[in-house]
């Protein structure tokens, strides 16, 4: 993935507690092996849209949209805290889906969703030359 100034991004988090998570941004500068990224739900303390100079590695492209129906114990990602988690679809009551989300806090890992926000988990595999 050549991440341009301009592309839009997911910044996958690596941070304790935030693993699994992903989140929108969109490439403001480029070095060698980095790049300097706007998120675009993340906030910093001044309320301005926060900055970050990341490795590459922790890019890929937003995931493409895929329209399908959830089995229990699928893998999806969960619009939750300003971005998307990683979680596994449990139950479903009426029109809300729960999934658990193995890296929220004991007692929180149990979230209902509508199904707007949720999509199918993909993994990006970048192409090797």
């Amino acid at each position: 993935m050549s991440c341009e100034i301009g592309e839009t991004v997911e910044v996958i988090d690596i941070e304790d507690g935030m693993e699994g998570s992903y989140f929108r941004a969109q490439v403001i500068d480029r070095s060698p092996g980095r790049r300097t990224v706007r998120y675009q739900t993340l906030l910093a303390d001044d309320g301005s849209p926060m900055e970050e100079v990341i490795s590459v590695r922790r890019l890929r492209p937003p995931p493409p949209t895929v329209v399908a129906r959830f089995h229990l114990g699928d893998m999806v990602d969960a619009w939750h805290n300003e971005g998307w988690w990683v979680g596994r679809y449990v139950r479903r009551e009426g029109p809300k889906y729960t999934v658990y989300l193995e890296n929220e806090a004991p007692g929180n890992q149990h979230v209902s969703y509508p199904k707007a926000q949720l999509r199918v988990h993909q993994e990006w595999k970048e192409l090797e030359e």
